[in-house]
């Protein structure tokens, strides 16, 4: 993909990933691959149904290591929201929250505000995180991650975020002048959210500078 100058950019560097299982040969997720990604723009992960979008981003943010090769990110990346690791599901929202703000040395009054502000906590602050909806749970790792800032956020299954909440979000960060790299296998939500993208086939990454390429491209195959 074609980096405008000055451009923040995020690396892989001969990364291979593949899962092994049991009485099978392992299953290939990624070929060796070599790209380099914009983390300033709008950036659009593209693929089908366990083609290996939420492996890419958890390789990105390195909670998931690669067979070879190596992640070069020398920026500061969000949690990968909608990843179901970031609240402990045997506490409330609120104990949650709580743990984030001592954590990160921050007011929990003021992190329940601006979280509030992206997504209404009073339905989810005193219930166990386990026993939320997903949508619930996604929307308070949504609001989390927005809270705080960020180079580059982080978003997988883009479609499970209810519309209104990821356009509050993209336009929290995107007011921080952060980037976005979103995974999704819905081409019209690539075109409504991105202005960039990588499409994964066959175990490769196709990057594309112009959203229409690439939809026009993930539609054909």
């Amino acid at each position: 993909m074609h980096a405008e100058p000055g451009a923040r950019l995020i690396g892989l560097v001969a990364v291979a990933k593949s899962f092994a299982a049991k009485g099978r040969a392992p299953t290939v997720v990624f070929r060796p691959t070599t790209i380099s990604l914009p983390t300033d723009r709008r950036l659009a992960i593209l693929g089908g149904k366990s083609e290996g979008k939420t492996v890419l981003l958890q390789l990105l943010a390195q909670t998931e290591k690669p067979d070879a090769g190596r992640v070069v990110a020398p920026l500061a990346l969000s949690p990968v929201v909608n990843s179901d690791r970031i609240f402990h599901r045997d506490l409330s929202g609120f104990e949650n929250i709580r743990f984030y703000a001592r954590r990160f040395g921050v007011d929990e009054r003021l992190l329940m505000r601006a979280m509030d502000a992206i997504y209404p906590l009073a339905p989810v602050l005193e219930r166990r995180v386990g026993s939320l909806t997903m949508r619930e749970r996604r929307g308070m790792e949504a609001a989390l991650a927005a809270a705080f800032a960020y180079d580059c956020y982080l978003l997988d299954d883009l479609e499970i975020l209810p519309p209104e909440l990821a356009q509050r979000t993209l336009a929290t960060v995107t007011r921080r002048g952060a980037g976005v790299i979103f995974a999704t296998d819905r081409a019209r939500l690539a075109r409504q959210f991105a202005d960039c993208a990588v499409v994964i086939q066959d175990q490769t990454l196709h990057p594309f500078a112009r959203i229409e390429e690439a939809t026009r491209f993930y539609e054909r195959g």
